[in-house]
């Protein structure tokens, strides 16, 4: 083969003579030579099918084309392939009005030479420039795509907001609305670009549109490429783990200052243990509770904390309520202090009373119960009939044996005074037993017209003993059989040094039931209080200015519950299938893709292998999950306020420059076809 050239390889004529075509004879020629039947044959073939298409894509020679005085360089073609192709037109429009009069040509004819004119300078410049028309073309496609797609953004949402507000606010949420948005932005564009390069708008009107909505798309995947890169090698996505916060900021409604200020007066209202995901409310306890279910170091300080906070979830309600209530003792230890704070005064005054005493007038009180007993004076000494006494007559006539035997009458003070307690007690053992009202009063009238100190001594023990039975009034209160509007109509009616007793009774047996439920973590004590019943009596009968942080502290109580039964309690299917990734770093033996596969079980490995996909693309491995938990189980305000500021700021700087990217595509792709 040493020596030989293309030109020997071309076959000999049928004669047996030597071809006198040589290679570069067979290039050139045009004409079908038959299959090749050597290798450089081929070649040769291809080569001029190349050459061909070359040829044809070369501008082919034509006579200079009419440009009149329309002058197109890089600027000319930026400019208006920025604004769509409508600056040409406006020009055009513009110089036949100005040249119509001084021609014989209409406007019309006038403007229709001028924009042809323009139109041939674009394309002698394109022929003669390509590079430099094609800069300039993208760049201004870019721009104008960048510019108008911000400014009918913001426009489009300054309208919505006055018009629909909660369907503007559900479309910029919303990442398939953010699409949608996008898509007709495109197809906007694409309509507005043909129409200023004179084309028809179908066409690039439904590929704007394509293009639109496919930009956030394409963005989001590219965005991800360095994400998974470093998820790979398991590194933390710290941007990635600030937007997801910052995301979910953004779906509860708060800002960074709501969520601080929210921790701060936690804090201060003695719940120290409440934290961002508390605060951010589903939007946080889902994202929580994502992380607690994954595979990763952070699991295990998430159960712990949030168990250990339910566990102190007893002491704070107690605490709540004795301090709403200002109820610092039990209902027992409250009635024993006030019993003997009134006895201790009832014995000054009343020995006072003793001192100044007179004579005792018990007629009135006698009378009372001679009129019961037997109607005018006869028969009041004895029965007329051997009838025994019902129960009545017998306490009332026991209640008249006190004060007169029939033949003389109780005068002296300290012994009308012991009758009279004497009733008192029959009364509190009998209280349907009305007959003996009238005498105990009449009775306690004459006491005080005997000694005058003994009034303000009985209005004294009446109103301390009034205060001590609304200690039962409150715990009746309390019952779920009692009905609110009855309690807070009860409760109103009190005299102010009743109330605090009343409220005092109300609260000890909610702490009581409080105390006594479980101490398992699954267990929520706030729930008991959150009732339609309670509220309406708790601000009633809390005390003055406490009625709202209570509310506020049991309302965290029950957020906080929310937080942990999220996270911890439900099915432990999500639990046991991140053990089981967990295992499958240590054990091979445990199924993972590769052992689904091999066992037959496709369907689990394609599932696994696409989710482990998606993780990866989305930077969401261990290292990230980690960050995002750390900052949602921040509780100190100043760190919380840093951390969510900072990612709000990140996530705000993310998107715009996503925006401008995703404005970008759709101005240079949606324009493509027209320019």
């Amino acid at each position: 083969m040493a020596g030989l050239s293309f030109d020997d390889l071309i076959p000999e004529q049928p004669s047996g003579k030597k071809s006198s075509l040589t290679f570069d004879d067979l290039i050139a020629s045009d004409a079908p030579a038959g299959p090749p039947k050597t290798g450089e044959e081929l070649r040769a073939l291809i080569y001029s099918d190349l050459q061909k298409k070359r040829d044809a894509a070369k501008p082919k020679p034509h006579a200079p084309l009419d440009t009149g005085d329309q002058k197109v360089d890089a600027s000319t073609v930026y400019v208006d392939d920025m604004l769509f192709g409508l600056p040409g037109k406006a020009a055009a429009g513009a110089n036949a009005l100005i040249r119509a009069p001084f021609t014989d040509k209409s406007v019309g004819e006038e403007y229709d030479t001028i924009r042809n004119q323009y139109q041939n300078a674009r394309k002698t410049y394109a022929e003669e420039h390509p590079d430099a028309n094609s800069f300039a073309s993208v760049g201004g496609a870019l721009h104008g795509g960048v510019t108008l797609g911000r400014a009918a953004g913001e426009a489009a949402q300054a309208i919505g907001s006055r018009i629909a507000p909660g369907v503007t606010q559900a479309i910029s949420n919303s990442y398939l609305g953010r699409m949608a948005a996008e898509g007709a932005s495109g197809a906007a564009q694409g309509a507005l670009s043909a129409y200023g390069h004179d084309q028809d708008i179908g066409v690039p009107a439904l590929i704007g549109g394509v293009v639109g909505g496919a930009a956030r798309p394409v963005t989001s995947i590219v965005g991800g490429t360095a994400s998974a890169i470093g998820s790979m090698f398991g590194a933390g996505n710290r941007t990635r783990a600030q937007n997801a916060i910052a995301e979910a900021l953004l779906r509860s409604g708060q800002s960074a200052d709501d969520v601080a200020n929210d921790l701060a007066r936690a804090a201060q209202q003695g719940q120290p243990e409440y934290m961002v995901a508390d605060a951010l409310g589903n939007s946080g306890q889902r994202m929580l509770t994502g992380v607690a279910r994954s595979p990763g170091d952070m699991r295990q300080q998430i159960a712990e904390q949030l168990q250990r906070r339910q566990a102190g979830q007893t002491d704070r309600l107690v605490n709540a309520l004795a301090e709403g209530f200002d109820a610092p003792q039990t209902a027992a230890q409250t009635r024993t202090a006030m019993t003997n704070a009134r006895d201790a005064a009832a014995d000054v005054n009343y020995g006072a009373a003793r001192n100044s005493a007179g004579v005792v007038d018990p007629t009135a009180a006698i009378g009372h119960a001679d009129n019961f007993l037997q109607p005018g004076a006869t028969g009041v000494m004895g029965n007329q009939t051997n009838i025994a006494d019902d129960s009545v007559e017998a306490l009332v006539r026991r209640a008249r044996g006190y004060l007169t035997d029939g033949n003389s009458v109780l005068t002296d003070f300290n012994a009308a005074f012991r009758a009279k307690r004497e009733l008192d007690r029959i009364i509190a053992r009998n209280p349907d037993v009305r007959e003996l009202y009238p005498i105990r009063n009449a009775l306690d009238d004459a006491l005080a017209a005997a000694s005058q100190p003994y009034a303000a001594a009985r209005d004294q023990f009446r109103r301390e003993s009034q205060a001590i039975g609304a200690i039962d009034q409150g715990t009746a209160a309390s019952s779920s059989r009692t009905r609110a509007a009855d309690n807070i109509d009860q409760f109103n009616a009190l005299e102010p040094h009743q109330q605090q007793p009343f409220r005092v009774g109300y609260v000890d047996p909610l702490i009581a039931r409080t105390e006594a439920a479980s101490m398992s973590p699954t267990t929520n004590k706030a729930r008991a209080l959150i009732t339609g019943k309670t509220e309406q009596e708790f601000p009633a009968f809390a005390a003055p200015g406490r009625g709202d942080v209570m509310g506020e502290r049991i309302a965290r109580e029950q957020r906080m519950f929310e937080t942990a039964n999220q996270a911890l309690g439900g099915s432990r299917t999500a639990d046991n299938l991140a053990d089981a990734t967990e295992m499958m770093g240590f054990d091979p033996t445990m199924l993972g893709i590769a052992g689904n596969a091999l066992t037959g079980n496709f369907r689990s490995a394609g599932m696994q292998a696409l989710q482990r996909g998606v993780n990866l693309v989305q930077g969401r491995n261990q290292g990230t999950r980690d960050m995002i938990a750390q900052m949602l189980l921040q509780s100190s305000p100043t760190q919380a306020r840093a951390e969510l500021a900072d990612a709000v700021r990140k996530g705000q700087t993310l998107t715009r420059a996503q925006q401008e990217i995703v404005n970008a595509l759709i101005g240079a792709g949606s324009t493509a076809y027209s320019r």
